[in-house]
């Protein structure tokens, strides 16, 4: 496009070659060529980005939207629901495996993915479930999602950089109230970490938004566009506004980049996530279960940053960090 350098767009092509399941499009699509102004589009979407999180902020630093109350107050309510969370990952890598995809529909067989990877993500979702070698099985999963890079590339990799963090959090969490075996190798050797599961976990959902902002909508608009022409979801149009697809694709691609920047900063954390499991949840209404099953762990990472928070780490400001694992604040 326009706005992207030559050199970005080749680093891009690997992406834009295996992407024919994006947005349930059953075919490849042709790069979207258009005559709109996309660097104004642009340039008006990165200064409403630019204040909404400056004045997200400033909230932060002035304890506005901190939202507390959301917090459980049962005891060990936070190990349990990293349990759940180990589960609901377990279910979704079961779903995804039986349905012959790595992580995501675009990473098939077809495009270079091994059998094998596959058949080892169902192994790991049923230890996730059962709560049998829970740890172990992250460690695993991390290194299965590190392979993506040789067989998938660096593009498809990083759209599921959530693996990762999933697996850094579920490593120090595990399974541990509603696991068949109790023993555990690893959850003394990793107690040291288990303050900073929670921001793992941030970070990485903060960095797919991200990436998946830029990869799957402003820089290939077209998925989007072909996906609105099956079902319209511009509301924009409804509403009388002359927004055109490409336009309301590129403000999608922003709005998640926005999402997923606020997530990385740590600020206003449990508002964010309001706001994006709200936005998670229409889809369900319209596309049914397979939207449900599609993005099922990615909602439920978000609900655990809107009950517990930013984690308290790795934070930009840090004016009022959330409660460490144990503190009741």
């Amino acid at each position: 496009m326009k706005y992207a350098s030559l050199l970005t767009l080749s680093l891009f092509v690997p992406m834009f070659a295996s992407a024919h399941t994006r947005w349930f499009a059953e075919t490849s699509l042709e790069k979207y060529v258009t005559t709109e102004p996309t660097l104004l589009y642009l340039s008006v979407w990165a200064s409403i980005m630019l204040i909404v999180i400056l004045a997200g902020i400033i909230c932060h630093q002035r304890n506005h939207f901190r939202l507390g109350f959301l917090r459980p107050k049962a005891s060990h309510a936070y190990e349990r629901a990293a349990s759940t969370f180990a589960m609901v990952t377990g279910s979704f890598l079961l779903i995804a495996g039986t349905h012959e995809y790595l992580f995501s529909p675009n990473l098939t067989h077809e495009v270079g993915i091994p059998h094998m990877l596959i058949f080892i993500q169902i192994f790991i979702g049923i230890a996730f479930m059962l709560g049998i070698a829970t740890r172990t099985s992250a460690f695993i999963l991390g290194f299965v999602w590190l392979s993506t890079f040789y067989f998938a590339g660096w593009v498809a990799a990083l759209e599921d950089v959530w693996i990762l963090s999933t697996a850094m959090f579920i490593a120090v969490m595990g399974n541990d109230y509603f696991s068949l075996i109790s023993f555990s190798y690893f959850r003394e050797k990793l107690q040291a970490f288990k303050e900073y599961a929670l921001s793992f976990l941030r970070l990485g959902t903060g960095a797919t938004l991200v990436v998946l902002g830029l990869s799957e909508k402003i820089l290939a608009p077209e998925f989007g566009i072909n996906f609105l022409n099956l079902h319209q979801w511009n509301f924009m149009q409804v509403l009388g506004f002359p927004y055109s697809d490409y336009l309301f694709v590129l403000s999608a691609g922003s709005v998640e980049i926005l999402f997923g920047i606020i997530f990385i900063l740590g600020a206003v954390t449990r508002l964010n996530a309001l706001i994006v499991a709200i936005i998670f949840t229409i889809p369900l209404f319209l596309l049914g279960p397979i939207e449900l099953a599609g993005h099922i762990p990615h909602f439920a990472a978000v609900v655990l940053l809107l009950l517990f928070g930013n984690g308290g780490h790795f934070l930009m400001f840090k004016k009022y960090p959330d409660a460490q694992v144990g503190q009741g604040k």
